[in-house]
This record gives structure tokens, C-alpha cells and sequence, in this order.
């Protein structure tokens, strides 16, 4: 039989998880949403799994967008989704339920770490307790593209919690253990590269031997070296593609800005948007305003770090460490190609949480703190499972995501314009137009207003208003004459209309803005030159 206190433990954790799956279990019905349509759904690379090294070799395996095929190498994940379709289709709620059991795995392996790293049994249940609910975490599992957070945290936990007991004392086993979770957590998603970092942090905090930093560096800090240079010689790159680039000076406040927005997320997990980019914009163009409060909370995450220290708080000293070493691959100090996320926030999440159950247990001997300690614990844990079944409804499908987003964000056309793709795929062209009208109004460039202005066209065009897209098309291409899709929905116009030879000049032009668009080319293939006549001959027709 089982000792008394490790069957309560058990019983205490299977509790626990049948919690988490309850308070998520709505997300289980929901659909499809936003990139899951390009990794998972229209993805013909999941569909099988056949030759499963080619997820390893072939980048083209991410995503049906080749745009995102440039921008990540994450084939484990892949994989892993090409493992559930072969188990049950296109099933959105079976995607959804693995990333649910793999966030179950997380706070399990959270709570073991945290009693390796000297919290009781209670603390180390309130920080597993923080980290199931922390309202954040909504967008890493609910949101089925969010499987490369959901898995490589669990895998990051995994890798650590076996250096733990490599470094408590147990074989080399546990090291052998450590350095596959890490590389597996590394072919899930790059961000696990901070786990050689974490532990030298746990190592420092803990009085670690030099022989352990030196595992850490053999079996953690090498397969991430590894990992980056296989990462750049399969995409080309070190980082993602970006755009415009800002410039040296905004590039420089981003990170501060980043930082602070990402610390008030944390304290305040009830205001939460899908898209950061305004917010983030607004800020930017204000940084005399806004970077003083941004270097003022970097400036309290370093004294309260440094003075758990000097108290002794390790676990809570680690565990803000962690907070601060996870958000650094996502803080733009290396462009990305979007400003921030709250499904960056997991792996950081799992640091405060280390935070809160090491500041627990420091309190734990001072009974008036104790007790205003608790009653704020208990009191965020009754709130934070209330916002998350507010929140599982913004996840069901693409209009609940952008409706939600669009009220949230007033003023973002691009939040529109998703809103009015989705409206129009339900078969709302009502709603799709006055979303697309709201868009319009709130762009701020020619083309953004271009953009729009296409889309519109689009949507009359699939009512069989061909004239009015065609207006719309026009308009399109005179605002941004560099855009070839306007250029193209134009030649198609035209061929509907019986002109072939505008619709030919269209789409040679749409083909010289953009000479990879594959539709362009196969459009203007399928309209043959006009022959010239023979002399003193009639004109050769082709055969229609």
C-alpha cells in the first residue's frame, strides 16, 4: 500500500486534473479558428503520416501558408497534429482535448518540480493551482494552434523536473531523461531555448556544484546550440521576417514596453485582447509617456528579485527569475513578425506561480500575513476559473473571435476585416460589409484602404454583383497600384464580363507586382495571345 500522505498527494492531484477538465471542457465544442485553418484543417501535410521525418526536413510541412513556413520550424508539434488527425480527422474538439491533457501534464509536473525546489506539499499545490487557472493561459490550449505553447512547456517541465533530481541526487538516468525533454521541448517551439538558462538560474539560486553546471551545459545548453544552428539551416534564418523595420530607437523601448505590458498582464488577468498590435503601436509613438513606467516596473522586478535573494526565498526568487528569463525570446529583441501575445505568457506563467507558492511558504511562520496571504489566494483562485469560462467563448470559431476582438479593439481595420471574412463564410454579407465599412473608416494608409477596398469587391463578386467589384477593384488598384490581387480581381472581372484581352492585360500586370502568384499565371495561361491574321487572310479565332 501506499503511504497515508503520498496517496492524499495522489488523490489530491487526480482532483486536481478532473478541476482543470471541467473549467476547460467548454472549449471541447468549439471549431476551427483563425491559423487553424492553415496548420491544421487545410493543412494536406497532417492529413497523413506517412514518412513522419519529413516534418523534421521539410518546412513546407507547417502550415498550408507559405508565408508561415518561413517564419517557424516547430515539427514536433506538427507531428503531434498529424497524430491526432490520423486518430480521429478533422475532429476540432480532439485537438482541443490533447491540448487540455497536455496543460493537465504541465500542472502535474509543475507541482512535482515545485517540491523538488523545497515548497510543501500546500504550496506547491497553490503554485499548480495558479498555473492551471491563470486566465492567460486561455489562448496557448484553447486556441488549437496554440499546441506548440501547450507541448513545449510540458516537455520544458519535464526536462527541468528531471535536472531536479539529477541534482538532488538521483542517476545519471534522470540527466539522460533531461537533455531528450529539452530537445524535444526545442522541436516543439524555439522559445524552449531559455531551459540552459533556467536551470543555470536554479543552479546559481541553489548553490549548485560545478559539476552540475557543467550537465547543464553538456545535456541543456548544447542540444539548444544544436537546435539554432538545425533551425537556420533548414529556414535560412536565425529569426523571423519581419517588415518595415522600426527604428533604433523605438527598437530599443520595445523590449521595456514589452516587459511592462506583459508584468500588468500577469497582475491583472481579467482585460485581455486577441491582438496587442494598437496598443502596442500607441505606446510606441508615446515612449517619452510610456517607457519611464516601463523602466519603473523593470526596475521593481529587479529589487524584489534581489531582495528574495537576500532573504533567502529561493523558490520565490527562482521562480521570478524564471518569470523574467521565459519572456525574453518574446520581447522583440530579435524582430518579430507580430508585437505580443497572452499565449506567450504559459511558460512565463509557470515561473509566477514558483513565485507565489515560494512567497506562500516564506509567510507561512508571520500569521497576520499569512492569513491576508491566503484570503488573496483564495480569492484569485474563485476568480480566475470564472474568467476563464468567460473567456472559452471567444474560441469557438473565427466571428466569436473577432466579434469579441473588434469590440475590444475599435479601432484595428484588420480585426474588422477578419470579422468580415468570417461573417461572410456564415453567409452574414450584411454584417461582412458594415465590419468592412467600420474597417474602412478606421484605416490610416492608402494601403489599408486598398486592402479593404479588394475584400469589399470580393464580397460583391460572390453575390454576382459583378459591376459594383469591379468598381471597388478599381478603386483598389488606384490607391495601391503596387497591388496585385486588386490587378487580378480585375482580370477575372473582365473575363466574366467577355473581355478577354483587359482580362489578359490584368493579369500580366497582377504577374509582374507578383511574379510567384501561381493564379495570375495559370489565368493568363488559359487566355492564349490573340493571333495575328495572315496577310491577305482572315483572322484566326481560337477554339473556345
Amino acid at each position: 500500500m501506499l503511504p497515508r500522505g503520498r496517496a492524499l498527494e495522489i488523490l489530491c492531484l487526480t482532483l486536481g486534473a478532473a478541476a482543470v477538465l471541467w473549467v476547460y471542457s467548454p472549449s471541447l465544442a468549439g471549431k476551427f479558428v483563425y491559423d487553424d485553418h492553415h496548420f491544421v484543417e487545410n493543412n494536406a501535410a497532417v492529413r497523413t503520416l506517412t514518412a513522419p521525418w519529413r516534418f523534421f526536413t521539410d518546412p513546407s510541412t507547417l502550415s498550408a501558408s507559405p508565408g508561415l513556413n518561413q517564419d517557424a520550424w516547430r515539427p514536433l508539434t506538427t507531428l503531434s497534429l498529424a497524430a491526432d488527425y490520423a486518430a480521429a480527422g478533422p475532429v476540432p474538439g480532439r485537438f482541443r482535448l490533447v491540448n487540455l491533457l497536455l496543460h493537465c501534464c504541465s500542472v502535474v509536473l509543475l507541482y512535482l518540480l515545485a517540491g523538488l525546489l523545497g515548497l510543501a506539499a500546500p504550496w506547491a499545490g497553490l503554485a499548480a493551482a495558479f498555473f492551471a487557472f491563470f486566465p492567460a493561459g486561455v489562448e496557448a490550449f484553447a486556441w488549437i494552434s496554440g499546441r506548440s505553447g501547450a507541448l513545449s512547456t510540458t516537455l520544458s517541465l519535464a526536462s527541468l523536473y528531471c535536472f531536479a533530481r539529477r541534482v538532488r541526487g538521483d542517476g545519471r538516468g534522470c540527466l539522460y531523461a533531461a537533455g531528450f525533454f529539452c530537445a524535444a521541448a526545442l522541436l516543439s517551439r524555439e522559445v524552449s531555448a531559455v531551459l540552459p538558462l533556467l536551470a543555470a538560474a536554479g543552479l546559481y539560486l541553489y548553490g549548485g556544484r560545478r559539476r552540475h553546471y557543467a550537465e547543464a551545459a553538456l545535456w541543456l545548453a548544447l542540444p539548444t546550440a544544436v537546435f539554432i544552428l538545425l533551425r537556420f539551416a533548414v529556414l535560412g534564418h536565425f529569426h523571423q521576417p519581419v517588415g518595415a523595420s522600426l527604428s533604433a530607437g523605438t527598437q530599443a523601448a520595445l523590449p521595456f514596453i514589452l516587459f511592462a505590458k506583459y508584468a500588468e498582464i500577469t497582475l491583472w488577468p481579467f482585460s485581455m485582447l486577441v491582438s496587442y498590435s494598437d496598443l502596442v503601436m500607441l505606446r510606441l509613438a508615446r515612449p517619452g509617456f510610456y517607457l519611464p513606467f516601463a523602466l519603473l516596473f523593470l526596475a521593481l522586478y529587479a529589487l524584489l528579485l534581489y531582495a528574495l535573494r537576500r532573504r533567502g526565498d529561493r523558490a520565490a526568487a527562482f521562480g521570478l527569475a524564471w518569470y523574467g528569463l521565459a519572456l525574453l525570446p518574446v520581447l522583440n529583441i530579435a524582430q518579430m513578425t507580430f508585437y505580443m501575445a497572452e499565449r506567450l505568457l504559459y511558460l512565463p506563467a509557470a515561473g509566477a506561480a514558483l513565485a507565489l507558492g515560494g512567497a506562500g511558504q516564506a509567510l507561512a511562520s508571520r500569521p497576520r500575513l499569512r492569513s491576508i496571504f491566503a484570503a488573496g489566494a483564495l480569492l484569485l483562485l474563485a476568480a480566475f476559473p470564472a474568467e476563464i469560462r468567460r473567456r472559452l467563448p471567444v474560441w469557438a470559431d473565427d466571428a466569436a473571435l473577432w466579434s469579441y476582438d473588434a469590440r475590444k479593439n475599435p479601432h484595428n481595420y484588420l480585426t474588422r476585416m477578419r470579422l468580415a471574412e468570417a461573417l461572410a463564410a456564415r453567409g452574414e454579407s450584411r454584417g461582412a460589409r458594415e465590419a468592412l465599412e467600420a474597417a474602412l473608416a478606421s484605416a490610416w494608409t492608402a494601403g489599408q484602404r486598398s486592402m479593404i477596398l479588394n475584400q469589399l469587391g470580393v464580397l460583391f463578386a460572390s453575390e454576382g454583383a459583378a459591376s459594383r467589384a469591379e468598381l471597388y477593384f478599381s478603386s483598389a488598384a488606384d490607391l495601391n497600384p503596387e497591388d496585385h490581387l486588386a490587378r487580378f480581381n480585375l482580370a477575372r472581372c473582365s473575363l466574366l464580363k467577355g473581355d478577354r484581352e483587359a482580362a489578359r492585360r490584368h493579369a500580366a500586370e497582377a504577374l509582374r507586382l507578383s511574379p510567384g502568384y501561381t493564379p495570375a499565371q495559370e489565368l493568363l495561361e488559359s487566355l492564349p495571345q490573340k493571333r495575328t491574321p495572315a496577310r491577305g487572310g482572315r483572322p484566326s479565332v481560337p477554339a473556345q
